[in-house]
């Protein structure tokens, strides 16, 4: 009997439960590719396979999950393993199921939203698709199951993939809701469901999510819309993670209680994702038999067309207006290392008559002090100066980013410079991890999402942000060209590094007035023949002209502040009529030499 013919005289069907946390519970740490695992370690897959066997599953998944060539590429550089893998995924599931279970091709979502920044083109979507299935089949799986996918768009390609391979082929199509009953780019299981009617799917349905409640809610609505059968594969709730492990809830009889009521609803297929054990699909098993899915009542629901929720950009910032009427002299501060902030205040506010604009650093050189938020706070209202605070990708996650974001808007700071920020490996804690969730231009794109009033997947925060969005750019012609998609992405003026070759400073800078958006150019003033060497030669993106470092070289003791005056007032000379604004940025808080410059 083909799987086609066994969903057709089964009340319902007992799915298995989750492969990824079993794996992890055997001693295989996050980080290393799971899917590969049907290589190096069948043995473990195969008893995994088995235990849910032996629990009464009469379909088991493979473990192929993000097999697919992009995620295996990107993520583990084994993109040339995408059919081995996915063959032997399917070789070693049918190797424990015998005749005893069907097997279904498990295939996950290719795009990972902001994990990379990478974009996939329909074609190229397709076409990945295609190859994991074709592997998979080749494998001797039953059916394809496509999981947790969050675009609704994406899983439409999957489906139209699988259908143009085999016309006869069973599919399953489930999507996830975890974002308060929506995906997480904001569709709701109504919406869902209608559009999944039209497919190719052969039963559609939710997995994952938040746990058993989350599930059963969105799969009601999706029944109410449609007349596919319906899966249901739900976590076993909420994740811990506790002394670096992560724990679900044990909960198998809470579990078999929600099984009755998805069959209540109407579901056909039942499993379990995250967190789920041979233990929760045994129970499952046991409380389930003899009963039946009740009859599904459908109803007409006008879903409407979607609501426009991105809100005008609004940049109130008095920073943008005085760029636009002239040039602007800022400089630059490291925010202290103790939470002394009143000895700090004082050693800047003799800049106060002549600096109309502070720019706040972020961490620089990996090495730890006080937030640049929390000292921007502290800085624009005690001086009332225009505050830009750099703000970095290193430190911070995405939940991290946009709790920050928000909070500075509350506090009224409205200048961020977006930048990636220097590797911990450098600083004074080599130890600590870097995040990196976004990149620098991920950065802008997620500032440039608050300010119309959604966050970067698209769903609607509520009132929007009201940023004046930097970005930081080099003297190199790479650095030049992502200016444009930076500003593509929503940023509104730029800060370069500092500049020391007038010609090629002359270059850049009216390359960059052609981006159309403001420009403040830094100066960098030298204090030493040492220090001049540190930064031309340690210091990425940097160079320093021979005749200044000659210059530089010729120079003794307090002669070297002297030397790096003159060549910052030469500099500055230049620049003040090509720039929107001048950035000093005076080493070890040397704030007397901006004074000097400008004297």
């Amino acid at each position: 009997m083909n799987f086609k013919d066994f969903f057709c005289e089964a009340d319902y069907i007992l799915f298995d439960g989750a492969i990824g946390t079993q794996i992890y519970s055997r001693g295989i740490p996050k980080g290393h590719c799971y899917d590969e695992l049907n290589i190096s370690l069948p043995e473990t897959i195969i008893d995994i396979h088995q235990d849910y066997i032996s629990a009464g599953a009469k379909v088991i998944t493979t473990n192929t999950f993000g097999a697919n060539r992009f995620i295996l590429e990107e993520y583990f550089a084994i993109g040339e393993k995408t059919r081995e893998i996915n063959y032997y995924g399917a070789r070693l599931a049918k190797q424990a199921a015998k005749d005893k279970a069907f097997v279904a091709g498990s295939i996950g979502p290719i795009s990972r939203p902001l994990d990379t920044e990478k974009r996939l083109s329909s074609q190229e979507i397709k076409d990945i698709i295609k190859e994991q299935i074709e592997a998979l089949l080749e494998g001797g799986v039953d059916l394809i199951i496509f999981e947790t996918f969050a675009c609704l768009d994406e899983l439409t390609l999957a489906l139209q993939t699988a259908r143009s391979i085999d016309e006869n082929l069973f599919i399953i199509a489930e999507i996830s809701f975890p974002n308060s009953g929506l995906t997480l780019f904001g569709r709701n299981p109504y919406e869902v469901g209608l559009a999944l009617e039209s497919t190719a799917a052969d039963t559609i349905g939710s997995n994952c999510g938040t746990g058993p409640q989350n599930v059963l809610e969105s799969i009601k609505k999706m029944g109410s819309v449609t007349k596919k059968p319906l899966s249901a594969m739900p976590n076993a709730g909420l994740a811990q993670f506790i002394r670096g492990k992560f724990y679900y809830p044990h909960n198998p009889e809470y579990f078999a209680i929600y099984g009755k009521k998805f069959l209540n609803a109407g579901v056909r297929i039942l499993g379990g994702c995250c967190g789920t054990t041979p233990e929760h699909i045994r129970l499952l098993n046991s409380q389930l038999k003899g009963l039946k899915p009740k009859q599904r009542k459908m109803r007409a629901i006008d879903i409407g067309k979607p609501i426009e929720v991105r809100k005008e950009e609004k940049v109130t910032s008095r920073l943008k207006q005085r760029l636009q009427e002239g040039t602007i002299l800022a400089v630059e501060v490291d925010p202290p290392k103790d939470p002394n902030f009143e000895i700090f205040l004082r050693s800047i506010e003799s800049l106060s008559k002549s600096i109309e604009v502070i720019t706040v650093s972020d961490c620089p050189m990996a090495r730890a002090r006080m937030s640049p938020i929390s000292a921007g706070s502290l800085l624009k209202k005690y001086l009332g100066k225009e505050i830009i605070v750099h703000y970095t990708c290193r430190d911070r996650n995405i939940l991290g980013i946009q709790a920050d974001l928000l909070g500075a808007a509350a506090l009224g700071l409205e200048n961020f410079l977006a930048l990636g920020g220097d590797p911990p490996s450098i600083g004074d804690y080599p130890f600590a991890t870097g995040v990196y969730d976004l990149t620098s231009t991920g950065l802008v794109e997620m500032i440039s999402a608050l300010n119309h009033g959604v966050d970067i997947l698209g769903n609607p925060l509520g009132d929007p942000t009201h940023f004046f969005i930097g970005i930081g750019i080099g003297s190199s012609t790479k650095d030049i060209e992502m200016a444009t998609e930076k500003i593509k992405k929503g940023a509104h003026f730029i800060v370069t590094q500092p500049i020391f070759d007038l010609e090629l400073g002359r270059k850049n800078l009216s390359l960059l007035q052609q981006k159309g958006i403001p420009i403040i150019a830094s100066i960098l003033p030298l204090v030493s023949f040492r220090n001049a060497e540190y930064i031309h030669y340690e210091v990425p993106g940097i160079s320093i002209p021979e005749e200044l470092l000659h210059r530089m070289e010729k120079t003794k003791a307090r002669e070297g502040e002297k030397e790096g005056i003159l060549i910052a007032k030469e500099i500055f000379k230049e620049l003040k009529s090509l720039a929107n604004g001048i950035l000093f940025m005076p080493p070890l808080g040397k704030f007397y030499l901006v004074e000097e410059i400008l004297s």
